[in-house]
């Protein structure tokens, strides 16, 4: 057994094997689809594994989650892909030339190969790719399902972008403590996909980016938790945990964003949990730029600045409950049942939205207009 380059991993509890063999199975099953099953133990990946082959299974049995309740150490149990080499891709779903359909993805953690776990160092806005876990960013992935996996030490859990179009497929019960950014959403376009049951914990960068290119319809993320994202970011318009950046149409419901702007810092040779170095800056929780997203049924905690910032027209915000302030910049946007459990939060309201913004069920003494 081998000794990993991350001192946080007691890796003589986790025999290390070659990942060559679950290339060669998946390459079997290319023309086919079938099974690919993943033994327990950690796989060390010198070279992307490529998964093209439409309905096929990348099963690891069980799921590989990190221990620590903030995904800083590594786990030494459950089957893993352990990055090989800084730079590259763990997983690339689709290629050029054909759509992939019907893949999935379940059971198995994914680590990244660094000394210690600071992931700021790995994030590349304008690579994405790079450091990432799984990768889409070829031509179309469709119905394909993404369900009981763990990131941790990585730039992007779950990175999509370049030219690919993704359709109709599920992100279910994904992990993303302690990399970077949670989900890198960038694809050249988006139908109906579903983020659901997600745990996006003690990201530095975004726990969720969601850029519109040219085409994002009804993406929707649900029932995830956000806690202690956005605390690494320099001074600027943009930092926050969660980011639709020129996204319309999609929607947010049912999410928990806890503490935005925290962020806990490990030296590379700590190893217990209690070691963490907190920091502290003001982070929007949500960021919404783009128009007719619906954001409902979420709960803000800890807000350290704004708990809902919103720049764009007819979107609409129902049954929110916010401890910071909510800030709205458009025109015909709706608000309803927008509850403040704090007495300082306000509701502000610029110039642009003030005539045009429809509320419901809210006392004016909690709006301002600037």
């Amino acid at each position: 057994m081998t000794k990993s380059k991350n001192s946080n991993c007691n890796s003589t509890k986790h025999i290390t094997k070659d990942a060559t063999s679950i290339q060669n199975n998946i390459n079997e099953l290319k023309y086919f689809g079938g099974r690919v099953k993943i033994d327990i133990g950690a796989y060390n990946v010198l070279k992307t594994i490529i998964v093209d082959a439409t309905s096929i299974m990348i099963d690891g049995g069980l799921w590989c989650c990190n221990t620590d309740p903030n995904g800083v150490f590594e786990s030494t149990s459950g089957p893993k892909l352990r990055q090989g080499e800084l730079g590259m891709p763990i997983m690339e779903i689709g290629n050029t030339t054909d759509p992939i359909s019907g893949a999935v993805i379940k059971n198995l953690g994914f680590q990244g190969d660094i000394l210690g776990m600071d992931t700021r160092p790995l994030v590349n806005f304008k690579k994405p790719i790079e450091n990432s876990g799984i990768c889409l960013d070829k031509i179309r992935t469709d119905q394909c399902e993404f369900t009981k996996l763990s990131f941790c030490g990585l730039a992007n859990a779950i990175c999509a972008t370049g030219n690919s179009e993704i359709d109709a497929c599920t992100f279910d019960k994904i992990n993303t403590d302690g990399c970077g950014n949670g989900f890198y959403f960038a694809p050249r376009a988006s139908y109906y996909c579903k983020i659901t049951n997600c745990v996006c914990a003690d990201n530095p960068y975004y726990g969720f980016y969601l850029k519109g290119n040219t085409t994002l319809h009804n993406v929707i993320i649900s029932q995830t938790t956000f806690v202690r994202n956005g605390g690494a970011f320099s001074d600027n318009d943009n930092h926050a945990a969660v980011f639709f950046d020129k996204a319309s149409n999609c929607e947010i419901n049912n999410c928990i964003f806890d503490d935005p702007g925290t962020f806990w810092f490990y030296n590379a040779t700590d190893t217990l949990n209690d070691q963490r170095k907190p920091s502290h800056r003001k982070t929007v929780a949500l960021r919404v730029y783009g128009n007719s997203n619906r954001i409902k049924d979420n709960t803000f905690l800890n807000s350290s600045t704004y708990s809902i910032y919103i720049k764009g027209d007819g979107n609409v915000l129902l049954n929110n409950v916010c401890d910071g302030d909510v800030y709205i910049d458009g025109e015909n946007n709706v608000i309803s049942n927008l509850i403040f459990t704090k007495d300082t939060s306000k509701l502000i309201l610029s110039s642009k939205a003030k005539n045009s913004t429809t509320i419901y069920n809210l006392d004016k003494s909690k709006i301002i207009y600037v």
